[in-house]
């Protein structure tokens, strides 16, 4: 059942995206630029892109409210485990309160850090207007892709190959 209804939500929601459209990758932050940020985990830490040097990283910006978003971190959980570490995952909630993302994840949990970005700093100043956002950083840190709207599995893996990934899924 769940399968199906993560189908039937790829199928009628293809490109869609909560909010605004962030339009072409790169707006703010084109492809071949760095990424640098560092945010507060729910577990505390503080973590960036520049924690997984050497890695491809893919940085997943959404919301609760947002059910696009949902469909895309399913395709993510899907595909996780599959890179086996080759490739970091990081969830930013985008413009939420800690509690309120603390209550989404103890109900659907994510297998990789989730990130705050309680005023959407971040996220504003690398051009996410829309969400769900996929950024994918290659292995010298620098934006390989940024679009907003739900990629397909194969897809986002196809955007992680071309980041470098030495693993592919």
């Amino acid at each position: 059942m769940k399968r199906s209804l993560l189908l039937a939500v790829l199928l009628v929601f293809p490109l869609a995206a909560c909010g605004g459209d962030a339009g072409a990758p790169g707006e703010a932050a084109a492809a071949g630029a760095e990424a640098s940020f560092r945010l507060a985990s729910l577990d505390g830490a503080e973590v960036g892109p520049a924690d997984f040097a050497g890695q491809v990283v893919l940085v997943d910006f959404w919301a609760t409210w947002c059910v696009p978003c949902h469909a895309q971190a399913e395709v993510l959980k899907g595909i996780y485990p599959r890179l086996d570490g080759a490739v970091e995952f990081l969830a930013v909630d985008v413009g939420e309160e800690e509690s309120m993302v603390r209550g989404f994840v103890a109900k659907r949990p994510f297998p990789y850090p989730v990130l705050l970005d309680p005023s959407a700093e971040v996220a504003d100043a690398l051009g996410v207007t829309g969400l769900p956002t996929l950024m994918i950083l290659d292995t010298e840190g620098r934006v390989s892709y940024l679009d907003s709207g739900v990629l397909s599995e194969r897809e986002i893996c196809r955007e992680i190959a071309e980041a470098g990934s030495t693993k592919t899924c």
